[in-house]
Formats: structure tokens, sequence, C-alpha cells
């Protein structure tokens, strides 16, 4: 075989997280090695996938831009200054995607995406070529690596058909993008929006079949289970690669992950069931629940990491979101209309909001060294959010109960929602739980973009008109 020299920024997991605080985490220099040198034993395929995850957690992508910065912008989330020295933030929030600036990061995000991709090609390509007996751990390991892969591939298409494709509602049948699945490839023509999440949805139903094995045959406690999670103090038998399942998408992200693709790919009935699984496993506490929050719950842990199924690891997350959360610094993200958000007094995500400093925080308060770097991306509650949606045309008592069920678990149970509720009600109040649960996610503008409704905010409701796509970049170098 041809060596092929690649450039990869190596992330290896040292999750032992021991009584004497070790890191768990450590990144290791850039460097030049081969391919054949890369997959001679199982350590080079897990420095792949850590590399993988490595480079999604860039600031470019979801460390920053694709959840507390350039989308929860868009979504008009923050009160923007125009004076400010970062200015591809207000050219996105006036929807200016052609200047300098907002040009050159959603660029930025394009190249990102599709090298990620590329190399989640050339793992997958490897993986499928190389039997279970090569592994370490067997077919535990050949399936989660081939599984993670996929759920790679299948995430990072998506996101980027978010971003830079018109959603479904508005051009089911417009051809944006290209959805790569080999390496290296060449010619890539972009495919219609519904082939697209045909193969979207393709490689998530691959990635979820692969990762059973491990998180739901052989160890599913990681995966399940808050303390082991996130940063668990001793390692799975298999190994210290197998620790923090919260930080790698697990079978059960993959299935929180597949309901928001098919809700998208407007396939209401496998959305449902994907959702409905999640919701059982809750109602039947095989999975964690829903946790009861308190005002001093939220404020002492805003990630709520006991819902969380799914978030991106960023070693200079804190220090990089500082300054935005600085009076003094025209880069400030300050909430647009903070009332939104302690009104009504009863619902707890009130502590989502520093009244004193009109900053979010999520990204402000100190849990713990490791916990403050995580960025949350898929949770709990949004499998209630899409069972709701979902259900509200055929039974809107289901559909409220769905809401509901969310809605006391922080608190917030009056007005209660029935099955006599409007369409309208349902909207208003689906769109209230959106904003509100998902701040500094970037998932809101999504949701928008995915319903062509206006976007909501302070200053009342933003007619977009279907104006959420971003244009392509120039330079697709990195397809």
């Amino acid at each position: 075989m041809k060596t092929r020299k690649i450039y990869l920024a190596l992330l290896l997991l040292a999750a032992t997280m021991t009584t004497a605080c070790e890191e768990w985490l450590k990144i290791e220099p850039e460097y030049e090695i081969t391919d054949t040198d890369l997959y001679k034993n199982t350590a080079g395929y897990y420095k792949v996938i850590n590399g993988l995850y490595r480079q999604m957690s860039d600031f470019s992508l979801y460390g920053k831009e694709l959840s507390w910065g350039m989308t929860d912008v868009w979504a008009r989330y923050y009160a923007i200054d125009p004076a400010s020295d970062y200015k591809s933030y207000p050219q996105m929030y006036n929807l200016e995607y052609e200047a300098k600036e907002a040009a050159s990061a959603t660029s930025a995000v394009w190249s990102a995406g599709y090298k990620i991709i590329a190399q989640a090609n050339d793992l997958i390509a490897n993986t499928e070529k190389t039997g279970a007996d090569f592994f370490t751990n067997e077919e535990v390991d050949r399936n989660t690596i081939l599984g993670e892969a996929y759920a790679i591939r299948g995430m990072m298409h998506f996101d980027l058909l978010r971003l830079f494709g018109a959603s479904l509602e508005v051009d089911a049948d417009g051809r944006y993008i290209p959805y790569v699945e080999t390496y290296p490839s060449t010619v890539n023509p972009p495919i219609s929006n519904r082939d697209f999440m045909a193969k979207v949805i393709d490689d998530l139903e691959k990635a979820r079949d692969l990762l059973k094995t491990l998180d739901v045959e052989v160890n599913p406690s990681y995966a399940t289970s808050t303390a082991y999670r996130f940063f668990a103090s001793t390692n799975p038998p298999q190994g210290k690669f197998y620790n923090n399942r919260g930080t790698r998408l697990n079978y059960y992200a993959v299935t929180v992950l597949l309901a928001r693709a098919c809700l998208w790919a407007q396939e209401t009935d496998d959305a449902l069931t994907y959702a409905q699984e999640i919701i059982d496993l809750v109602t039947a506490k095989t999975l964690i629940m829903l946790t009861t929050q308190t005002l001093s719950s939220i404020a002492s842990s805003p990630k709520i990491f006991d819902e969380l199924l799914f978030g991106f690891y960023n070693e200079k997350l804190v220090e990089t979101y500082e300054p935005y959360a600085n009076k003094d610094n025209p880069r400030q993200l300050a909430i647009d209309d903070k009332t939104f958000f302690t009104t009504p007094s009863n619902d707890r995500r009130s502590g989502f909001i520093n009244t004193s400093t009109d900053f979010q925080t999520k990204y402000t308060v100190k849990v713990s060294t490791e916990k403050d770097k995580i960025i949350p991306n898929i949770r709990i509650s949004e499998a209630y959010y899409i069972a709701a949606e979902c259900l509200y045309k055929t039974d809107m008592q289901a559909a409220a109960n769905n809401l509901m069920t969310v809605r006391k678990a922080r608190g917030y149970s009056s007005p209660a929602l029935s099955g006599s509720t409007t369409e309208e009600a349902f909207w208003e109040a689906l769109t209230y739980e959106y904003r509100k649960e998902f701040i500094g996610e970037g998932q809101l503008i999504f949701f928008f973009k995915r319903t062509n409704r206006p976007i909501t905010f302070s200053g009342g409701n933003f007619n977009h008109a279907g104006k959420l796509t971003l244009p392509i970049p120039d330079s697709e170098s990195a397809i």
C-alpha cells in the first residue's frame, strides 16, 4: 500500500482520573506519521478517532462557533455591539453572509468540517478491511471505532447541510452540498436535500447498530450513568479509551441525533421512534432520569450533566469564553433580553443567566476543572421536544405531556398544556422551550430554520424569509 503522509493533531485520551486528579486528556504535539504506521495496531486507531473529536472541538466548530458563538449570534440570543472588533458576529446577526469577516468564519467551518469527513472516511475504509481479531478488544474495538467514525461522518455532514443548505421545508429537492463517502475524493457534485438526508440517516443507523455492542451489551454503565459518563475515577475493563463515553458519540447520543436528523428530513414516524426509545429508557430508569432542578442546582451546574448525553471537550474553553463575558470588552455576548429567562420566576432555567452581569452561566460557572471544559451538544430533553413535535397533530395530549415533563423538571408547571391546547399555543410553548433549554448549545437557529418560523427575540419577531442558508465558500479545496 502506498504510504500517504497524514498530518493529525493527535489527542490521546488518558482517562484515568485518579484521586490525585490526574488529567484525563493529554494533547500531544502535531507530528508527521504515515498511515502504514498509524494503522499498525489498535493504539493507532484510537489515536485517529481521538484526533477527530479534538478537531471537532476546535473553536472554528463545536468548541465555539457551532455552540455558543456564531450559531447563537445568528439566533439573536445576544445584544450584538455593531462596533465590535469581531466583525463576523454583527454581520451574521444581520444576515450579511457575503461580508468579508462573516465569509471567512463560515468558510473556516466548511473547510474544517470536510477535512474531518475526509479523515473519517479514511478511518472507515481502514477499519472495514481489518478483521476483529486484529484489535486488542476484538469486536468491541472494531465496532466502537467504526461506529463512532460513521457517527462523526453523519453528524458532520448533517450540520454542514443545516448551515449551507436550505431546510426541506423551504427547498426539499434543492442541491446544495456533496455527501463525501470515499477517501481520497476529487469529484463531489451536490445532491438533493432528500438524498443527502437519506445518507445522513443511513450513516447514523449504521453507527447506532455498531455502538450497541459496547454501550448496550458489554458495558452500559459507562454511557448511562452520570458518574461514569463523565470523568469516571476508574477505567472500564476494556481500558482507558472507553472511559468518558459522554465525550464520545455513544449509542444513546446517536439515538437522539437520529431523531434530530429524521425530524429535519420530515420523517416524523422514525423521529418519534428514536425519541420514544430514549423517553422509555428514562421512564424505566434504565437511562438517567430528567432531574428536577432547583435554582441552586442550576446555579451550581448549569450544564445539567445528569441529562447530558454528549458534549465536546476543549481544554481552552474557559479562557477563550472569558472575553465574551466581559462588560468592558466590545466582543461581549450579553443576553439580549434577560427577562425572557427570568419570567416566569418559577422556571428555574433563570439560573442560565447571571442577572447582575447579563451573561449566560453555562460557560462562566465553575463546576470542576474538567467539566468546565465541556460544550453540551446532545441532551435528553431534546427527545421529549422531538416526540412532542411529532405527535401534536394527531395526539395533542401526548404532545403536551412531553413538554410538561420537561417543564415540571425545570420547576415550571403553570400554565399547564393539555389536549385542548391549540396548535398556535403549542408552537409558542415549543419555541419557548428551545430558546430557554439550549442557550449556549447552538441548536436554536436550526429550530427556526427547520420550521421556517420567525426568529423570536426581545425586538419581536424577525422574519428571516427563509434566508438562513450560508453561501457555499468560493474555495472548496477541503473536499
